[in-house]
């Protein structure tokens, strides 16, 4: 399931878009909102996947929601303009899409095409019994077992791969490589992280449904309120 938000400050064509996405079972309307000021709680709060963002809000133009946002843990982006030579600077900003206002089910059915692409490349999945994921370092190519990975962070551009006292950096959508390695026991824990379930021994909570996720190797990963009943159930899961 793909956890979509809508950044649109027009009622009509919020709601327009909203009866449009329903027709794709696979797309789950988290949130949405009409300004700069309600997107970034909304981010904060729902976590959504793939944003559709209008680039002119009452408050500023949309763009500036991912500016101060890692790359690597930004969500997925279309843009929605009714500019026409708007195609340049969406993809500066590495946007999946953009969709000329108003948009028709032809064009949006295209964009999230290419949303899924984003986030299910066509890859093999990996074997949970036995896989590894290739780092590469200049020349070389290391093969790290994915049973010695505790967690997965954001830095910059890069996802950070813990294993132990290593850290092996990709560059990867992080919603991407948690759809890769669900197999193998990876569940997103927060936007920009996603952890072992079998490296887990406790977990503190925090306020707000929010809590920290303890690790026998000693890291606290956060866990966000938006994963928690997942990651719960898989947890309640491999006990029994």
């Amino acid at each position: 399931m793909i956890r979509a938000a809508i950044v649109e400050d027009v009622p009509l064509a919020r709601d327009r878009l909203r009866r449009m996405l329903a027709a794709h079972r696979d797309i789950r309307i988290v949130g949405a909102a009409p300004s700069l000021a309600a997107a970034r709680d909304m981010l904060r709060s729902a976590e959504p996947d793939l944003v559709f963002l209008d680039v002119q809000l009452p408050d500023g133009e949309g763009p500036e929601l991912l500016y101060p946002m890692p790359p690597a843990a930004r969500p997925l982006i279309i843009f929605l303009t009714a500019r026409a030579d708007y195609a340049l600077p969406a993809f500066d900003l590495e946007a999946v899409d953009y969709l000329l206002k108003p948009a028709g089910e032809t064009e949006l059915a295209r964009a999230l095409d290419r949303v899924r692409a984003r986030i299910r490349p066509d890859a093999p999945e990996p074997d949970p019994a036995e896989t590894h994921i290739a780092v590469r370092d200049g020349r070389r190519t290391d093969l790290v077992p994915l049973a010695e990975i505790d967690y997965v962070d954001v830095a910059g551009h890069y996802l950070c791969l813990h294993a132990g006292r290593d850290v092996h950096l990709i560059r990867e959508p992080i919603a991407a490589l948690a759809d890769r390695l669900a197999p193998a026991g990876f569940l997103r824990c927060h936007r920009s992280a996603l952890v072992r379930t079998g490296a887990i021994v406790a977990l503190v909570d925090r306020r707000n449904g929010d809590a920290d996720l303890t690790l026998a190797s000693g890291a606290v990963v956060p866990l966000s309120r938006t994963y928690r009943p997942a990651l719960e159930a898989a947890l309640a899961a491999a006990k029994r």
